[in-house]
């Protein structure tokens, strides 16, 4: 029996990203699952996403766990993952938390894997009283460049949680740089009940898009190409330069 045209089950805000950036090159990451080529990195080397990975889970050992001493990844926020574990020992904070949603956006559970079409997780969430919440997401690498998209992901923070939690009125959701100097390393944003909730239907609508997409054109530029593994050209240059899959070869030089 046909299986039907390729499709998303979910999305996330990472995947929508993907999509936007080219949908023949999400099709290709995340319904697929075609593997980067990328060569292992020299020995001792850490690769970007594993770091990221590592930092996270120290960064959640550390706010769980009050007899941890602060661990120098996360010095340029000392204050503020103090505060968190004060906090989460007191009820108010919470590490790693996950939201899903159905087709419908009514909630689901993330793993249900029938019915979440859309899942979001927060890696640190602060309740600074009753009808107010802080959403926190973690991020190493640069800030520079990103902001507009940075800007879009937290107002999905908050349009999650003012879904799943219709008494919240004020969100206050923020990134945290880890990378970054003392002084230039959060990105916060404050948002009413009514600015979440007019904001809520075009993120549904984005969502919707990648939901209901059933073809996955090419939309080759030079900025997705440069570092698209799978197109037919080499994918990036200098020492660490390595050929792509050539599953696509509409890539722009």
């Amino acid at each position: 029996m046909s299986k039907g045209p390729p499709r998303f089950k979910s999305t996330s805000f990472s995947r929508a990203s993907d999509y936007e950036r080219c949908p023949l090159f999400a099709k290709f990451r995340h319904i697929d699952k075609i593997p980067d080529p990328a060569p292992d990195l020299p020995e001792g080397k850490e690769h970007p996403k594993d770091r990221g990975i590592r930092i996270h889970e120290l960064a959640e050992n550390y706010v769980n766990n009050p007899l941890l001493r602060m661990p120098e990844e996360l010095l340029n926020h000392e204050a503020r993952f103090k505060e968190a574990r004060e906090l989460k020992q007191r009820g108010a904070a919470h590490t790693e938390i996950g939201l899903g949603f159905d087709k419908d956006w009514r909630q689901a559970a993330t793993d249900d894997f029938d019915n979440c079409v859309y899942r979001l997780y927060a890696d640190l969430v602060i309740h600074p009283n009753a009808d107010s919440i802080m959403i926190v997401d973690y991020k190493t690498g640069k800030k520079e460049g990103n902001e507009i998209a940075h800007h879009q992901q937290l107002m999905e923070y908050a349009v999650g949680f003012a879904t799943a939690f219709p008494h919240l009125e004020m969100f206050y959701p923020q990134i945290w740089y880890l990378d970054l100097h003392p002084g230039e390393n959060v990105m916060k944003k404050t948002f009413t009940r009514d600015q979440v909730m007019r904001a809520s239907k075009r993120v549904r609508e984005r969502h919707q898009t990648v939901l209901d997409a059933r073809i996955f054109p090419a939309t080759p530029s030079q900025r997705a190409c440069y570092f698209c593994p799978y197109k037919a050209g080499t994918v990036g240059r200098g020492a660490r330069a390595y050929p792509g899959t050539g599953h696509c070869r509409r890539n722009v030089n």
